[in-house]
Parts: structure tokens; sequence; C-alpha cells
């Protein structure tokens, strides 16, 4: 099973190794995709976990008891893939390279690697994106 989650970390729990205990105490694979995290002013992770239901309920029950904001990320990009003109434009801001040109020159988006980061909803100049929200988890 894989879920993806935004996780908040106050200042204090910064300096604390809470992520790598996730990886030993509960068996959960951990896919960092996004981070935003500094000592002394806290942060945010976009983490991809990937474990039995039962392993993740339990890892984000820790998360929660030792103090981080645990919100499940609702994946889903919302594209009017019909209105499309192919300009590429979202490309250019698409880091994981979720969003590229084929061959043909036509706009392809690969689910699996967004990290909903929502900048493709600014770069296109149609507004054809639209990114769903966390719910807490």
């Amino acid at each position: 099973m894989r879920r993806r989650y935004a996780l908040r970390f106050s200042p204090a729990l910064v300096e604390q190794p809470i992520v790598s205990k996730l990886a030993r105490i509960y068996d959960v694979d951990i896919n960092i995709l996004n981070a935003d995290v500094a000592s002394g002013r806290g942060g945010k992770l976009i983490v991809e976990l990937v474990g039995t239901d039962e392993n993740l309920d339990k890892s984000v029950h820790y998360l929660s008891e030792v103090g981080v904001l645990v919100s499940e990320m609702v994946k889903e990009l919302l594209f009017k893939q019909e209105a499309c003109i192919h300009c590429g434009a979202c490309t250019a801001v698409c880091s994981p390279k979720a969003l590229s040109m084929d061959n043909s020159a036509k706009l392809v988006f690969d689910v699996s690697l967004c990290v909903v980061c929502g900048l493709c909803t600014q770069a296109c100049p149609l507004r054809l994106f639209e990114v769903s929200h966390e719910r807490e988890a």
C-alpha cells in the first residue's frame, strides 16, 4: 500500500530523527517527494509511505503522537486535457517531470511522478490545472 502525506514539523521537532524512526520501527519505506525544512524554523515534508495498511496506520499514529501535523495528500491533479494547446509552459516548472512533452509535441502527465506542488496551476496560460487539497489523516 502507498499513501502520500504532508508532514508539518515545529522548530523543536526538526532536530529529532522522527522520519528515520518510521523506517526502523514501523517497517515502512519513505520517499521524500518535497521538503522545506530548516533548523530553528520547522518545516514541511511531502512523503510517500509504502508498507502494510497496519504499519502505515501505526506510522501516522506515531507521527501525530510526537507532535507532527499529518495530512493525507488527496493525490489528484485535475487537468482539462481536451482544452490543452500543448504549449509546454507547465513542463518548465515541473521538477519531478510529471509533465513532459512526447516526441509528437503532445503534453503527457505521469501521475506517479506528481508531488502535488501546484506550480503547474500558475504556469498554464489557460489555467487548465487544479490541484486537490490535503485532508487530515
